[in-house]
């Protein structure tokens, strides 16, 4: 007599794509913020890195889109919903008040609670990186910064018109301001190098966190490079803007300065590769085993 086992149904948690509304609310809430966000800053060269940060944010959910999910049931705890209202008050806030770095920063508080109200503490360990990086998407406050942005472009400047001098250009340097031949040009806030090193410091985590190198020296030291690879790309950048404006004339220097916040972070993300490869070949060469003559 053969015995009837009946099959057990398997309990799914429900896919994201169930989740249309959560998707759509947050579209209605930033949609419009990244709109402005673009007009005010991307646009004009300022927090350049916003889009390829957003880009990889968003690549970084889609890798993991097979291990998130809903959860079926149970009650939803308190700490969860009070960082999603929080996070909505501050949208509410910076809309309404114009306040860009506050618009921006309410997405940590309520993706945040989002994620934890819906997929539980393990959807949220899995979302806690990708929305932790969305603070390198909030402009950088320039009238908080002038201490700081002012010694960046003195050094800059410096740099910049020792470097030149001694290659034997006539140039010179009053301030801030570098004259070149006939021409005059001032070294504005947009290059003083802040902009590049926060691009590339966001840009650097994310690119540390996604290839996972096993050496902790490397990460770290490949972290450290940041800062000093950004300055050096904005340096380049100037210097040749400067030749440029030299060469060419005052039209060919305006046009490159349009495009030229773009070129320093391409410039600065390359030296940040060349590190990265740099450190890969030493440390391959350490764990190589010394070659014995053979006898």
């Amino acid at each position: 007599m053969t015995a009837l086992v009946r099959e057990q149904p398997v309990l799914r948690s429900p896919s994201l794509r169930s989740a249309w509304w959560v998707l759509a609310g947050l579209l209605a809430l930033y949609v419009p913020t990244y709109v402005d966000l673009y007009d005010m800053f991307w646009k004009s060269g300022r927090a350049v890195q916003g889009p390829v940060i957003l880009a990889w944010i968003a690549w970084l959910v889609w890798r993991d889109r097979a291990n998130l999910a809903l959860k079926t049931s149970g009650p939803v705890a308190s700490g969860p919903i009070a960082l999603f209202v929080f996070g909505l008050l501050c949208y509410a806030l910076g809309r309404s008040q114009s306040f860009f770095q506050l618009e921006i920063g309410s997405q940590l508080p309520l993706l945040f609670g989002l994620a934890w109200s819906t997929m539980g503490r393990d959807g949220l360990r899995r979302l806690a990186v990708p929305i932790a990086f969305t603070i390198f998407l909030i402009p950088v406050p320039g009238t908080l910064l002038d201490q700081l942005l002012l010694p960046l472009k003195q050094l800059v400047s410096a740099i910049a018109d020792n470097g030149l001098h001694a290659l034997g250009y006539p140039i010179a340097r009053n301030g801030v301001v570098l004259m070149i031949g006939r021409y005059d040009l001032l070294i504005a806030d947009a290059c003083s190098g802040l902009n590049s090193m926060v691009a590339l410091s966001g840009m650097g985590l994310i690119y540390t966190y996604v290839v996972g190198r096993r050496s902790r020296w490397h990460n770290a030291l490949l972290l450290l490079s940041v800062l000093p690879v950004a300055f050096t790309a904005n340096v380049v950048r100037v210097v040749g803007l400067l030749l440029i404006t030299y060469y060419f004339g005052d039209a060919a220097g305006r046009t490159f300065h349009a495009s030229a916040a773009w070129l320093e972070i391409a410039l600065a993300f390359g030296g940040f590769f060349a590190v990265d490869r740099l450190l890969g070949a030493l440390r391959a060469r350490a764990a190589a085993p010394a070659l014995r003559p053979a006898l």
